[in-house]
């Protein structure tokens, strides 16, 4: 059938793929697809963590803390999408990240609270407790857990802060056109 075509997927972070029949290799094209945070660009999660800059820096921090296979442990942006558009509402963030990233992450560093500390923050991750602080999740607490997840990274802060200018400064320059315009509309009547 020459118009058969066969898609397989598989996630190299799985230890039961590591060996593939060489065979089976030869027979394949293989296409490596890393995370691509560009899908996620301008997305700012409440008022200050750039999704971007955020993942792009807990893969830095991943590739630099769990050692042997880290290139193929870093979060994919798909677990920050949703129908195909990166997610923007604090609440489905703080989900995502309770129960896929965080857990994620735990399993990669197994006990090892220091590492855990290290990709995620101290202030999320209490290393002598050896425990994640799961109060911050609590949504009284949402703004001290975005805190915390900036805290490795504060330039990203400053990054937020600038997009959301910006975003203001557009509203504000589009008020300010359409006032003029409503100006020469009566100028002329």
């Amino acid at each position: 059938m020459p118009n058969l075509y066969v898609i397989g997927t598989m996630n190299t972070a799985d230890r039961s793929i590591a060996l593939l029949d060489t065979a089976l290799r030869r027979r394949f094209g293989f296409i490596e697809l890393m995370p691509d945070t560009r899908l996620l660009d301008k997305t700012v999660i409440g008022s200050s963590l750039p999704l971007d800059g955020w993942l792009d820096a807990l893969n830095r921090r991943i590739l630099e803390h769990v050692g042997r296979d880290a290139r193929n442990l870093q979060i994919g942006h798909a677990y920050l999408m949703s129908q195909g558009r990166p997610i923007n509402r604090l609440d489905a963030f703080v989900r995502v990240l309770a129960e896929d990233i965080v857990p994620l992450l735990e399993e990669y560093c197994y006990e090892d609270y220091e590492a855990l500390s290290a990709i995620l923050g101290a202030g999320l991750v209490d290393k002598n407790g050896q425990r994640v602080r799961w109060d911050l999740f609590e949504s009284a607490m949402r703004d001290d857990l975005i805190r915390a997840l900036l805290a490795p990274t504060p330039e990203l802060t400053t990054r937020a802060e600038v997009t959301a200018q910006q975003a203001d400064e557009i509203e504000d320059d589009d008020e300010t056109d359409a006032g003029e315009a409503d100006a020469a509309e009566d100028a002329t009547t």
